[in-house]
């Protein structure tokens, strides 16, 4: 029977799943292999385990497509420009959506759970060869499997953890499915009941306009990075914060009051405005107290730091850091306003995050340097992962790359 009609949707499903004809890609953690889909997914999940991933937006697009792109290409033995070219198709059609949608559907919805499975459908299915048809259908899968809620942000649970790697998974399974043979719907964003209507309702941009600008605007390249084990939302607080203690010198016996007047749509996000009491990482990435009061510390944030629930120097700070929203903020800024308990006061601001956070090759390779010593990696190894990232538009398989990533076990 034909797959897809009748009972040969059982035969779709697993000819999707993959098996031993289907090839099988790493697991970066352990260095086991796994179907494309499982791995895909546990590769995102550890991309995103310290939430320092790149962002557009509230998207992060990288979790959800470089895992999906790396298990398809390793299962598919392709070559290194086949594989970069899935990675950035799948950076152009997520953001392509998530570009005039974030701010309408985050929250309550997740951007990542939203947009990525689009992306990683894109990236797949650039990697399997999926002509306009079937591609199409890839997509309409997508968009029906892509979901998730902010919530786990203002509980301090895991689901966040593993969305990503549902929407990588989801994005490579719907690939797979169209591959083999099963159709999506052609209207499955613009429907009356597609994912425009179920995630944006009356607030939707026109259809028409969201693929307008494929292949003439890279997207790709408004990306911003981390460089805090963060939210997105509290990396310019946490800037400031930084600035505090290595410009101006304040230690926090220093400190009578601190206000920091931010965005409102990221002030009130779920899990950012939390002032404890603080059980799990979970919760002291997304607050943004906690993360000023560690910079204001440290001079900066370690993934370490988020683990010290009850440490009284920080959790003074939290109690003298008040976070005004302000609706005509624009995003990704913060001002602060420091009372010293001498009676000065010091104002500092970034009203433009672009130099901190939007960098060019060479400030993710020197951001990665500065992080080694919370990574496996060793100084020669984490260079040899530099080299084999630059040598993927000649490499005629992705062998350097996943050597370079398993050696640092």
């Amino acid at each position: 029977m034909r797959p897809g009609r009748g009972s040969g949707f059982g035969e779709t499903a697993e000819a999707a799943l993959g098996g031993a004809d289907c090839g099988e890609a790493h697991l970066l953690a352990s260095g086991r292999t796994a179907t494309a889909p499982l791995a895909a997914f546990a590769n995102s999940a550890l991309l995103h385990a310290r939430a320092q991933e790149d962002t557009h937006g509230t998207f992060h697009p990288g979790v959800a497509t470089i895992p999906a792109a790396l298990a398809a290409a390793e299962a598919e033995r392709v070559d290194g420009p086949t594989f970069l070219a899935a990675v950035l198709a799948g950076y152009e059609v997520g953001t392509a959506v998530s570009d005039p949608l974030t701010e309408r559907t985050t929250p309550p919805f997740r951007a990542t759970g939203l947009f990525g499975p689009l992306a990683a459908a894109a990236a797949a299915g650039r990697v399997l060869g999926l002509g306009a048809s079937p591609l199409a259908s890839a997509l309409g899968l997508a968009s029906a499997f892509a979901g998730g809620g902010s919530e786990p942000f203002a509980a301090g649970t895991d689901e966040w953890h593993y969305q990503t790697g549902v929407a990588a998974m989801n994005g490579l399974l719907a690939a797979r499915l169209a591959k083999a043979g099963a159709r999506g719907s052609t209207s499955a964003i613009e429907g009356q009941a597609g994912f425009l209507d179920c995630f944006v309702r009356g607030r939707a941009p026109q259809p028409d306009g969201l693929a307008a600008e494929l292949g003439r605007r890279w997207r790709i390249l408004d990306v911003t990075f981390k460089p805090y084990p963060v939210c997105a939302f509290n990396q310019t607080p946490a800037l400031v914060a930084a600035r505090l203690a290595t410009t101006h010198g304040v230690k926090p016996a220093d400190v009578a009051s601190l206000v920091v007047r931010m965005n409102e749509r990221e002030a009130v996000y779920p899990g950012v405005g939390s002032s404890g009491p603080f059980r799990e990482v979970a919760q002291t990435l997304m607050s943004v107290r906690f993360g000023i009061a560690v910079a204001l510390a440290e001079g900066h944030i370690t993934y370490a730091a988020l683990t010290r629930f009850d440490d009284p120097t920080l959790l003074d700070l939290v109690e003298r850091i008040v976070i005004v929203p302000e609706a005509s903020r624009p995003p990704k800024t913060a001002a602060a306003t420091l009372t010293l308990v001498d009676g000065r006061q010091i104002r500092t601001a970034i009203e433009d995050s672009s130099q901190e956070l939007s960098w060019d090759s060479a400030e993710v390779r020197d951001n990665a340097r500065r992080l080694r010593p919370e990574t496996g990696f060793t100084e020669e190894g984490l260079e040899a992962l530099f080299a084999a990232v630059a040598a993927l538009p000649e490499a005629n398989s992705l062998d350097g790359l996943l050597g370079a990533v398993l050696s640092r076990r």
